[in-house]
C-alpha cells in the first residue's frame, strides 16, 4: 500500500469512491471477504465457522468539502459546504474540484461582495463548462500530507486516514491469531450525520465495537505516547467495563492512559445502539494545535493505539464480551 498516495485521495461525504476502492484493495490483499453497504462503506473480515462473536473496528471514510450549487456568468462557482466547516473557511484556500468522472481541477476560494465563491481562473460560465465542471460536482482541500518540525505530520483529514492505516495494520497482525470474526474498515457519510454507520452496522451486526477517531488535545495535556480514551461525547456514553479492560491492557504495556471528552460524536453514536446494544468505545489519536482545516498529528501516537488494541483483541474471549453487558459492569474509569 502506498500510504502517501492513500492520504491524498479525495473523499467528500457521499463521493468517497477513490478512497473506498483503495481501502477495498488493501483489505482484499489480506485475503478478507468484503462487506459493502449501499452508501459506500466497505469492511473486510475473515469468515469463520461457528465464530463465537463478531467485533467491528472502524473509522469514517469521508472528509469535509463541498458541492457546486451554481455557476455564475463571470465563471465564479457558488457552493454549499459539507461537513463541519463553513463556506467562509474556504476563502484563500486552494481546493481540488472533481468532475463527475473525477477529473481534478485546481481552484481557490475568493470573497466577492462579502460572499465566498470558488474561482478556477475562468472568466465565463462557458469556460467553466469547457473544463467539464457542472453543478453537483464536488471539491475538497488540495493539501497533501507533509512532515513538519519535530517529525509531526500536517495535512487535511489526517484523523480518518491515520485511523484507516492503523486499522489495516492491526488487521494484518490479528486476523490469523483470533478465533472470532473481526470486521475492519471504513464507514461512509459520517460527517453529514451517522448515515453509513446505520447501514454498515446493520450489515455487520457486531457484538462489540471499537471506533478510531482523532481529537485536538491541549498542549498542556498532549503526549503522543499516551493512550486517549473517549470518556464522553454528546452521542455516546462508553461502555465502562470495556473502557476499563482496555485501560488495564494499556497500563500493563507501560502506557499512560488519559480520558478525552468532546462535543462532536462519531459513528459510535449508532453502532452502540445496534440490536440489543453493542458495547462500544472510541479511541482517539491526539491532534496538536489543529483547530481548523488542517490537522497536526505525530505518527508516534500510532504506537500506544496499535500495541494496546492488538494485545486486547488478541486475548478477547466470549466470556469477556458477555461480561461487557450492562448487567456485568466492572469498575468505571473514575474509580482510580
Amino acid at each position: 500500500m502506498d500510504w502517501t498516495a492513500f492520504y491524498d485521495l479525495p473523499a467528500l461525504s457521499g463521493d468517497e469512491f477513490d478512497l473506498h476502492q483503495a481501502l477495498a484493495q488493501a483489505l482484499t490483499d489480506q485475503g478478507l471477504s468484503l462487506y459493502r453497504d449501499q452508501l459506500g462503506s466497505v469492511l473486510g473480515l475473515k469468515p469463520r465457522e461457528q465464530a463465537p462473536f463478531r467485533v467491528m473496528l472502524t473509522t469514517n471514510l469521508d472528509e469535509n468539502g463541498g458541492l457546486i450549487q451554481a455557476i455564475r456568468p463571470d465563471g465564479l462557482l457558488d457552493f454549499v459546504a459539507l461537513g463541519r466547516y463553513q463556506k467562509s473557511d474556504y476563502v484563500n484556500q486552494v481546493v481540488r474540484l472533481l468532475t463527475r468522472d473525477h477529473v481534478p481541477h485546481l481552484g481557490y476560494g475568493v470573497l466577492v461582495e462579502g460572499q465566498p465563491y470558488l474561482a478556477l481562473g475562468a472568466a465565463s460560465a462557458q469556460q467553466v463548462a469547457d473544463l467539464g465542471i457542472q453543478v453537483g460536482d464536488s471539491f475538497v482541500l488540495d493539501f497533501s500530507r507533509r512532515q513538519i518540525g519535530g517529525g509531526a505530520w500536517l495535512g487535511r483529514n489526517l484523523a480518518n486516514r491515520a485511523s484507516l492505516e492503523l486499522i489495516v495494520d492491526m488487521s494484518r497482525q490479528l486476523q490469523d491469531k483470533i478465533t472470532y470474526e473481526l470486521a475492519v474498515g471504513g464507514i461512509s457519510q459520517s460527517l453529514v450525520g451517522t448515515r453509513g454507520a446505520i447501514t454498515a452496522t446493520n450489515l455487520i451486526q457486531p457484538d462489540l465495537a471499537l471506533v478510531l477517531d482523532a481529537s485536538p488535545v491541549p498542549a498542556s495535556d498532549y503526549d503522543p505516547k499516551c493512550l486517549y480514551l473517549r470518556y464522553f461525547d454528546k452521542t455516546l456514553l462508553p461502555n465502562t467495563a470495556l473502557l476499563e479492560a482496555i485501560r488495564k491492557v494499556a497500563q500493563e504495556l507501560g502506557y499512560q492512559v488519559k480520558g478525552q471528552v468532546q462535543e462532536a460524536g462519531t459513528d459510535g453514536a449508532f453502532i452502540h445502539k445496534t440490536g440489543v446494544g453493542a458495547p462500544t468505545l472510541v479511541i482517539a489519536l491526539p491532534l496538536l494545535q489543529s483547530p481548523g482545516l488542517y490537522q497536526c498529528l505525530d505518527p508516534a501516537s500510532f504506537e500506544p493505539v496499535r500495541d494496546t488494541l492488538v494485545a486486547f483483541l488478541s486475548q478477547l474471549t466470549p466470556a469477556q464480551v458477555r461480561d461487557f453487558g450492562f448487567g456485568s459492569r466492572g469498575g468505571g474509569p473514575y474509580d482510580h
